[in-house]
């Protein structure tokens, strides 16, 4: 039950039914879930852990939420730890991993041909976590993973705004090829070149 609260809280973060800055309170949450308010407590505690959440003293727990200038930090950051990943993702791919990518990015078309938007959403987030677990360093996915978070909202509004779904179908299909073929120079370009740039995402923003 408390994966499915968890789940539930991110999508709810994700797709922005829960806005940022947007108070998390125990006691309505464990009511809405019927679960303990310590179960929400904890679920709160992986939020915050996982850069979706943050405690302000004196307040309780919000969803968090990022300056411009944070997410220009954040972009850059990222940029260069894919570079990382793509190294590592080209040494340690199996082939029991790439079957696992494969089947999440066909569950991902699948989901862009029928709009279904959460499941899109999740579909992609998984994606590109799959590709960073590859590398099998916890430090790293675990860093990727925060760098990505800490813009969700921004990085999501860009998403459908943009209407950038379609391309990142292309994207990760061509991600998988060049897996396939260790040609590391061109995943290197795929990761980065998936990146939204914040510029875009600021504008998005406005509309």
């Amino acid at each position: 039950m408390a994966n499915l609260v968890y789940q539930k809280l991110e999508m709810a973060i994700l797709t922005g039914n829960l806005k940022p800055r947007e108070r998390l309170i125990e006691k309505e949450l464990a009511s809405q879930f019927r679960v303990s308010r310590f179960s929400i407590r904890k679920t709160i505690q992986e939020l915050a852990r996982r850069g979706l959440a943050e405690m302000v003293p004196n307040k309780g727990a919000r969803v968090i939420d990022t300056s411009d200038k944070e997410v220009e930090d954040s972009f850059l950051v990222r940029m260069n730890l894919e570079l990382l990943a793509a190294d590592l993702i080209m040494k340690r791919m199996t082939p029991q991993k790439l079957t696992k990518i494969k089947k999440i990015q066909t569950d991902y078309v699948k989901a862009v041909s029928i709009r279904d938007f959460e499941k899109m959403i999740f579909k992609n987030e998984e994606f590109h976590r799959s590709l960073y677990q590859a590398t099998e360093n916890k430090f790293l996915c675990e860093s990727l993973e925060n760098v990505t978070n800490a813009i969700f909202s921004r990085r999501y509004n860009a998403y459908f705004v943009l209407g950038v779904a379609p391309k990142t179908v292309k994207d990760h299909e061509a991600m998988i090829k060049a897996i396939e073929k260790k040609d590391v120079k061109k995943l290197k370009r795929l990761l980065q070149d998936s990146i939204i740039n914040p510029n875009m995402i600021m504008k998005s923003r406005e509309r």
